[in-house]
Formats: C-alpha cells, structure tokens, sequence
C-alpha cells in the first residue's frame, strides 16, 4: 500500500513538474517575423584590424595615429520557432588610421578598412513574462574586408595603392546574455558578449 502511494505521489509530482514547465516555456505568438536595427561598440573587431596592422608596422619600422573605428551598426532577421529562433545578422563598420611610408617624419597615407559582416544566428530563449524576455545567441559567418589607401602627400600619392584590397574572414559573435523589454510589436534589446561585433549591442526590434 505504502509503494502506491509513493509511486502515485511521484506520478502526480511529475505531473505538476510538467505541467509547470509547459506553462513557463510557451512563447507562442502570432508574430513570427521579426526585424532588428541595433548599434555595438565593435571594440573586438576595431583592435583586431589594428593589431594586426600592427604586426605588417612592426616589419616596416611604420608609426600609425588618428586610429578611428565607427563601431558596428547591425540589421538582423529573425524567425520565431516557439523559443528557438533562426535568422540572419548584418554589420557595417569602419577602422581608419594614417601612417607614414618609409619613416617619413609625417603621415603621408590614410588606410581605410570598411567590414561587411554577414552571419547566421540562432536563438535560444531563457525565460519570458509579460514585456520581458531574457535569451541567448550564436553566429557565425563571414567578414568581408576592403581595404584602400588615399595618399596625404606628394610621396603618399606616388606610394599609395590605387586599387582597393578584399579580403575574407571567419567571423563569430557569441552573446550568453541578452534581453528584450516590450510587446509583440516593438521593443528595445540589450545583448552582452563576444565576437566581432563586440561586447555589448543595443538595438530596436519589430515583429510582425
């Protein structure tokens, strides 16, 4: 008598334990498109061009400054699967600096580097009630880099490469930690992480 009871506490513990899960991880909207436009500091991607710069300078005996980066502006795609979710991440950024060619006293080139990230990510989402939600992500893909020279002086000009260069890349952006405040039209997002977009994102999002 006293193992039917146990076995049915347990069926019924079971029972609620389920139930209860179900309850707090259905996501289901009728909005399944969603649309993001967001801004990351793109620190990652900024020290990684002029690191590695650095090391051709280092070779050269070349001396850079006014090293700029405009961060990364993103636009994604995601498609909502309950609480998973597919879709596509876009970034623009910019790196810039000038240096001086064959130890000239002054900076006679300007190097622009102009990236295009274009990686595919997915989502996991944690936890969700009422205007918050609280998730995860993983990309990968590829970095397109176009690199051109504009000379500032007479040796810069007869020195500088005329014609841009491309090149490509593995790229990866890994937020543990995100979360998004609002309904099931618009809201704001804040993705905290690493990659080449990154550590920290902010953004918009609309779903339809």
């Amino acid at each position: 008598m006293k193992i039917k009871v146990v076995m049915l506490s347990l069926l019924l513990a079971a029972g609620l334990t389920q139930a209860n899960a179900q309850t707090c991880c259905k996501f289901k909207s009728d909005n399944r498109n969603e649309f993001r436009i967001g801004y990351s500091d793109g620190l990652t991607l900024s020290v990684a061009s002029i690191w590695g710069i650095g090391l051709g300078d280092a070779l050269t005996g070349t001396t850079r400054t006014d090293e700029t980066s405009s961060g990364v502006l993103g636009l994604g795609y995601r498609y909502h699967m309950n609480r998973f979710r597919l879709g596509l991440d876009l970034g623009f950024a910019s790196v810039s600096s000038k240096y001086d060619y064959a130890s000239s006293k002054q900076k006679d080139i300007k190097e622009t580097q102009q990236n295009l990230l274009i990686m595919p990510v997915a989502e996991l989402v944690y936890f969700k009630k009422g205007a918050f939600e609280l998730y995860g992500s993983a990309a990968g893909g590829v970095d397109l880099t176009r690199t051109k020279e504009k000379g500032l002086t007479e040796a810069g000009k007869k020195n500088a490469q005329t014609k841009a260069k491309t090149s490509t890349d593995f790229a990866f952006q890994v937020n543990p930690i995100a979360m998004r405040v609002g309904n099931d039209r618009i809201g704001g997002f804040v993705e905290a992480g690493l990659g080449y977009k990154g550590f920290v994102t902010a953004g918009l999002s609309l779903k339809f």
